[in-house]
């Protein structure tokens, strides 16, 4: 498994695919510090989201790192299609772990935030980060070639939810007026509201890991059915 997660790694960047998506993080995350001081838990949220949009990016433009042709190869070279596609769900949960601790510690190292902050909260801080980084990565791997064959819905699919999904983070939970839409969407609010009211962290944070179990689950069985 780590020699199949290495040759993912190795095609990723050869592919220069992460090139858009890893800049655009350098960016925002840089600008998300320009000024001093900054408050922590806003920061860390701020960046979290920007980490939930990239990291959907991330994982498609990972699972399309090969192309088609070069794909099946490497399928009937692994001989198992589950363990193929597992190890594309390590590598890109081992990128957005990797980015999820430089989003902590680059304000941390050069101490941008108006008190100082402690170990508890910059465990707290990684583990938003990383639960947000887990959705935009289900939400990727549903609308990739594996599940969805059509060119067009496999952008335009994830850019609309991500975009419902964001502006639904400023609609308080119970959701009003939005219906079941609202609670299919990554709980991407319910998260934010519940920790600025200080309410069941682990009830939010188990919703937001059952939704994503769920959707890896749903692309696992999807793959997996598709033709080798």
């Amino acid at each position: 498994m780590g020699a199949l997660i290495r040759y993912h790694f190795i095609t990723y960047i050869k592919s220069y695919r992460y090139i858009p998506p890893l800049a655009l993080y350098i960016i925002s995350l840089c600008m998300n510090y320009t000024y001093r001081p900054n408050p922590v838990l806003d920061s860390f949220f701020n960046t979290a989201l920007f980490l939930f949009f990239l990291t959907t990016w991330f994982t498609m433009s990972l699972f399309h790192a090969e192309d088609s042709s070069q794909e099946v190869i490497t399928k009937l070279h692994v001989g198992k299609k589950n363990k193929y596609f597992i190890s594309k769900l390590i590598s890109c949960m081992l990128l957005f772990t990797f980015l999820s601790a430089v989003s902590i510690a680059y304000p941390v190292l050069l101490d941008m935030f108006e008190v100082d902050i402690s170990t508890k909260q910059m465990v707290f801080g990684f583990i938003i980060h990383w639960t947000f980084s887990l959705l935009g990565m289900s939400i990727g791997l549903v609308f990739t070639r594996d599940v969805v064959r059509e060119g067009s819905l496999s952008w335009f699919g994830p850019l609309f939810i991500l975009i419902v999904t964001l502006a639904a983070a400023g609609v308080s939970f119970p959701y009003q007026g939005g219906g079941l839409l609202l609670y299919v969407l990554p709980p991407v609010s319910a998260i934010i509201q519940f920790i600025n009211e200080g309410l069941n962290k682990f009830l939010v944070f188990g919703w937001a890991l059952l939704y994503a179990i769920a959707l890896i689950s749903l692309y696992l069985w999807r793959a997996n059915r598709r033709d080798v």
